[in-house]
């Protein structure tokens, strides 16, 4: 063998030993046990989807008055239009508004107004999710639930005010907005309005209106099949050491439970009730936000679920204890209720000391379906009906939503009226004829 070949070969057999050390260099893992630092680090879970905050928080409604004669509309694509639209501004210069208390009406419900509703309290710091802010200060410490536009009011300068108002106490912020042409807003909403149901009102409270469609809308009742989700995901997402979780097998469904927390899934009612009596903190921090919180903690696991269904901000809640949020199921235009249990057709959440305290939800998500038409009681009719409340003070909306009825395997939803009412729903029953409680 000549000196080349032998030069050749030794350099070769260099060159492979040094690409399988540099191998094993990269793939080497030291077998450590592991330390426990305190906090159990699981990986993520996803049951199902995320959703962002913009998703999940929409007004409820849509109004608009022209001299004494009021339209307005809770159709989805109605309002999703409007948060395309409110996506592109930009508020600055947010200060409070003075009005004339004994106007008030007038002012919200006046001829030239667009009011959209929202169902609870917003506050502004969320709203930032939704539209913009122009200022580079610190976002003002308020809540609101409508925003009003008024069209009869001339603009001068080159931004255009608009009203952020906390309806029930009558407190009134104003804003400028920039990407706003009230121009423009006007021929899209509010000049096609007319074409909208017609909306009547009831007058609870002194100078406190709830608006509902006169005429009943076309609804029909749906019939859903489900898929269940798996508790096991559940587990493995709310424990922070599922390891050590039992498992035990009781009449009504399963229980999971570890040193601090309990986790049950009923068979009956198909939803999840996870708990931690642990958590015995004196409250939640200061700048504690229950809807952000809430929305992060179900997107930590993927848990809202898909089509048909979605959930929407329905009420939230704070005292010195706790705070308390409740994202509400919704098919199409319309909410969904089931008034002997909740977290069947919601999902509630309380939090004590930042920490989640109590969690309820289904753990189902529908299928296919089919309905068929029936009908419901007119708003003329509903108004007859509260005339045998003795109090209408707590009453805060009144709308068309959907009773979840489960029949074995089947889930029914039926058209119904309900009424908020102290931050809780509830059906209106009709005293006249069974034919007026519509659906089966």
């Amino acid at each position: 063998m000549k000196y080349e070949n032998i030069k050749s070969l030794v350099l070769t057999i260099l060159v492979l030993t040094s690409l399988i050390l540099t191998w094993n260099l990269w793939t080497y893992q030291p077998d450590f046990d592991y330390i426990d630092e305190g906090d159990s680090t699981i990986s993520e879970v996803e049951i199902n989807e995320k959703q962002e905050i913009g998703q999940l928080i929409q007004p409820s409604k849509l109004l608009y008055h022209f001299d004494g004669v009021h339209h307005g509309t809770e159709e989805l694509e109605d309002l999703n239009l409007f948060m395309e639209e409110l996506e592109r501004w930009s508020l600055f210069d947010i200060k409070i508004s003075n009005y004339l208390e004994e106007d008030f009406y007038s002012f919200m419900h006046g001829s030239g107004k667009m009011e959209v509703v929202f169902p609870t309290n917003i506050p502004l710091q969320t709203f930032r999710y939704i539209t913009g802010f122009s200022d580079s200060g610190e976002i003002p410490n308020i809540s609101f639930n409508r925003i009003l536009i008024d069209f009869s009011r001339e603009t001068f300068g080159s931004e255009p005010i608009i009203y952020l108002v906390q309806y029930e106490e009558k407190k009134v912020y104003q804003a400028k907005v920039r990407n706003l042409s009230t121009n423009d807003l006007s021929r899209t909403f509010y000049q096609t309005a007319k074409i909208l149901p017609t909306f009547i009102y009831e007058e609870v409270d002194e100078n406190r209106y709830v608006f509902f469609p006169e005429q009943a809308p076309k609804v029909r009742t749906g019939y859903y099949y489900a898929k269940q989700l798996n508790p096991e995901e559940f587990k493995n997402a709310l424990f922070s050491n599922p390891s050590i979780v039992t498992r035990d097998q009781v009449t009504d469904g399963i229980v999971f439970r570890d040193d601090s927390s309990l986790m049950s899934v009923s068979r009956p009612y198909n939803n999840l009730h996870y708990v931690n009596p642990g958590n015995t903190g004196p409250g939640n921090s200061m700048d504690f936000n229950v809807i952000e919180r809430g929305i992060e903690f179900v997107n930590e696991h993927s848990g809202w679920t898909g089509q048909p269904e979605r959930f929407k901000l329905d009420n939230w809640t704070s005292s010195t204890n706790e705070h308390n949020v409740v994202y509400r199921m919704f098919i199409g235009d319309y909410p969904i209720f089931y008034f002997a249990e909740k977290g069947v057709a919601d999902i509630s959440q309380s939090w004590k000391n930042n920490e989640i305290y109590e969690y309820v939800r289904p753990v189902f998500e529908f299928l296919s379906w089919k309905s068929i038409g029936t009908s419901i009681p007119s708003g003329r009719e509903v108004q007859q009906e509260l005339a045998n409340f003795s109090d209408l003070r707590n009453i805060q909306d009144i709308r068309v939503g959907y009773e979840l009825k489960r029949e074995s395997d089947v889930y029914i939803i039926d058209p119904i009226w309900v009424y908020k009412e102290n931050n809780a729903w509830n059906k209106l029953n009709f005293t006249g004829s069974d034919d007026l409680e519509g659906g089966m």
